[in-house]
């Protein structure tokens, strides 16, 4: 990085984790700087380069003294790929890390302290933990330092994994993948090889050619396997021979679908996926029940650790089995499904159609019948006419995107006052926001951060809120 007039090296110590791999530290001075490639517990020298709102972004120049917490990565491709940031941080160290991210939110952003602050419920597995990966095909493999140094090394230009951080064209070649298990590397270096003559062609972003674009790769507890593969030419006549060799080369296999993208972006959500072979969806289950997962179906990415996170809803929940139940933002109905045995009635509210779609397929497989799931916007459909036909809440349950609340839902589940708010959140920062607005007619009663994607800086967490009892009224 070439030196700007205003750069300056200083030395701090890091002290904290933050968003998308960097690390946060303060000078003796107290001045809050950024940076990369160093973990919390490290004293450095670092360039600064840029400020912003207050805060420094910098670039670590040398490690001085390095922290108690540091471990060795594990992968190869580690700092090459963006798939995982703490690789170098204890597991401990992480779970320490995000536990005070979602404290110090609520504590410094609201203005809250939970009557109990329980501790932070750690993943099962630290690796093969995701069910669900997708690798892009690429015509323009990146280059790590060490290939551009040898110009005796003889390179293939195409690539199938994952794309560069911060880069739209550039794709590393994943040679081993640990965060889902080893199938996905078997499966994905078999059609590496099989498909490595000229006669296929990887995708080029910039011309907007080439005929294999993406593949998913998604597993369930038992070991089966859902694959899809999405291409420029569905009738391309060399795909047959590719799925008959994946067919006999692994019997995990049991869901193969195949789709057409003819566009310019590699979203799946309007493609439409034709089953090659075995069965339309995959089955996982959660407990006491089980969900069709369809090769575009939304599902929590870490089955192991999402019945761990289940549990701690249904714990806050306490539902007795006379309750009425709401679940908003539901997605394709996995937590409502999940506790609907012990509420009188469930009510889920989802704005994708083709998740309550799956909502509703789901809750036939498991014999709900007190369920009912309705497409559309929260912040039109949680009205009057919705509680005169399906009842006041006693619980609500709340798993908003990362944006969190919009504040007309907050006021509607206010207005309508359940007993019981269990907010289900994956950005501490606006479930902070969220808390300090439900604080009018709500006290926080418990707070558990869970820990769903190690060795990343992804962080979720379980409020429960219950309704004050000095209000008017109640």
């Amino acid at each position: 990085m070439p030196r700007k007039k205003n750069t300056k090296e200083i030395e701090l110590n890091i002290t904290g984790i933050g968003h998308k791999g960097t690390a946060v530290g303060r000078t003796d001075e107290g001045l809050v700087v950024f940076v990369r490639k160093a973990v919390p517990g490290d004293r450095i020298r670092a360039l600064l380069y840029k400020k912003s709102k207050g805060v420094w972004q910098g670039q670590v120049r040398e490690i001085l003294q390095k922290s108690t917490h540091r471990t060795d990565a594990f992968c190869r491709h580690f700092g090459d790929c963006g798939g995982c940031s703490w690789q170098e941080l204890s597991y401990a160290e992480q779970l320490r890390q995000k536990e005070s991210q979602v404290h110090d939110a609520v504590k410094r952003l609201a203005g809250l302290e939970a009557h109990t602050f329980e501790p932070i419920l750690a993943a099962p597995d630290t690796r093969a933990y995701r069910n669900k990966l997708e690798f892009t095909f690429s015509s323009h493999r990146w280059l790590t330092t060490e290939e551009l140094q040898n110009p005796d090394l003889k390179m293939d230009s195409k690539a199938l994994g994952f794309h560069r951080p911060e880069s739209f064209s550039k794709v590393i070649d994943i040679q081993t993948c640990y965060l889902q298990d080893d199938i996905n590397n078997r499966i994905r270096n078999f059609i590496r090889s099989y498909t490595a003559g000229e006669e296929w062609s990887y995708y080029d972003i910039k011309k907007q050619s080439g005929q294999l674009r993406n593949m998913i790769v998604r597993t369930n507890q038992k070991g089966e396997v859902m694959l899809a593969l999405s291409v420029s030419d569905r009738e391309d006549e060399k795909l047959p021979g590719l799925f008959d060799a994946l067919r006999n080369e692994f019997p995990e296999i049991v869901s193969c679908h195949l789709a057409e993208n003819k566009k310019t972006n590699d979203s799946w959500y309007d493609l439409e996926c034709r089953l090659v072979f075995g069965e339309p969806a995959l089955t996982e289950q959660l407990n006491h029940v089980s969900f069709r997962i369809g090769p575009k179906s939304f599902f929590q990415t870490n089955s192991r650790q999402t019945i761990g996170l289940y549990d701690v809803v249904k714990e806050y929940a306490a539902l007795t089995g006379s309750e009425n139940l709401y679940d908003l933002y539901c997605g394709v109905g996995s937590i409502g499904i999940y506790l609907a045995k012990d509420a009188a009635k469930l009510t889920g509210i989802e704005e994708v159609e083709a998740a309550v779609r799956d909502a509703h397929e789901n809750a036939a497989l498991n014999g709900i019948e007190n369920a009912e799931f309705l497409a559309g916007d929260a912040r039109i459909i949680l009205d009057q006419e919705l509680i005169a036909r399906r009842g006041h809440p006693d619980v609500v349950i709340v798993d908003p995107p990362r944006t969190g609340l919009h504040a007309d839902v907050v006021n509607s589940i206010m207005q309508f006052g359940p007993d019981r708010i269990v907010y289900v959140s994956c950005n501490p920062a606006t479930l902070a926001r969220d808390l300090k607005l439900f604080s009018e007619q709500y006290d926080l009663i418990k707070l558990r951060a869970v820990d769903m994607f190690p060795h990343t800086s992804h962080v979720e967490a379980v409020s429960l809120l219950v309704k004050k009892q000095n209000l008017s009224g109640t």
